[in-house]
């Protein structure tokens, strides 16, 4: 089995990577307090799968130092040529990208920490993914999950443009085969796929102002293609949600939220 570049309904490219960058720095403090509470640490060996950007993998690498390794696969090759552009202005030796599914990950008993974030929901076989993450890691190794719930976004006032925002993600994600609402389900996933002392923890930054903020319209705005092809909406009304939702981002009364986050780990036996 393996991934291409349609089962993912947001746009990649410069764009995509400008989006992921947004996201990441957003995130930021988020993540790197989870791979701390994991105990990543120098030396440590650390696979990334649906890497995107590379945001994360960058981080990672940081943390485990030169004595470690960091291995972060993703599917899109142009996102992969963009990462590694990064990866060399940071200088990091011990990190190292590839062009991979991840179904396709063939790593076993290799790594301390297999991590993803924002890439299960996108599967058409989520589990599948999940046992390839499993199988990389040493016995006693930690697989780590970071989802959406998708239905969880939320923005104050309520307004008629976030809500169609919802509809349109959900139902593009799911015409690509993906699920936007994973997130809860994540737990019995990685008891399906034999992982155990599974915990998790849900998460949800909220913004009144800042670049976290903007995520939903800039969102809608990479998910355009996707919507069209799936003919969810037209050209038209997309032009006409982007401006009004636009509008009510920009004003210093609203607050937005990112997707509810469920972040859920577990040990391989």
């Amino acid at each position: 089995m393996s991934a291409n570049t349609y089962d993912y309904a947001i746009s990649g490219g410069i764009e995509g990577k400008s989006r992921l960058n947004i996201l990441a720095s957003v995130l930021h403090p988020y993540t790197q307090t989870l791979l701390e509470q994991m105990g990543l640490q120098p030396g440590a060996a650390f696979l990334d799968s649906g890497c995107g950007g590379g945001n994360v993998a960058i981080m990672a690498a940081k943390m485990v130092g030169s004595t470690g390794k960091v291995t972060a696969i993703d599917f899109d090759p142009e996102i992969i040529r963009l990462a590694e552009i990064d990866r060399e202005h940071e200088k990091l030796e011990q990190l190292s990208f590839q062009v991979k599914s991840s179904y396709d990950i063939d790593y076993n008993n290799v790594f301390d920490f297999s991590y993803a974030r924002f890439l299960l929901s996108h599967l058409k076989d989520p589990l599948a993914a999940l046992l390839r993450m499993k199988e990389a890691v040493k016995p006693g190794g930690k697989i780590i999950v970071e989802d959406v719930h998708f239905s969880g976004h939320f923005c104050y006032p309520r307004h008629d443009v976030f809500s169609r925002y919802l509809e349109l993600y959900t139902a593009a994600v799911a015409h690509r085969g993906g699920n936007a609402e994973l997130g809860p389900e994540l737990p019995g996933l990685f008891h399906r796929a034999g992982i155990k002392d599974v915990r998790f923890e849900v998460i949800q930054p909220c913004f009144d102002q800042g670049e976290g903020k903007w995520m939903g319209y800039i969102t809608l705005a990479r998910i355009r293609d996707a919507v069209v092809e799936a003919q969810l909406a037209d050209t038209q009304e997309l032009d006409r949600l982007l401006q009004q939702f636009e509008e009510f981002t920009s004003r210093p009364d609203t607050i937005l939220s990112l997707p509810r986050i469920f972040r859920v780990w577990g040990v391989k036996e």
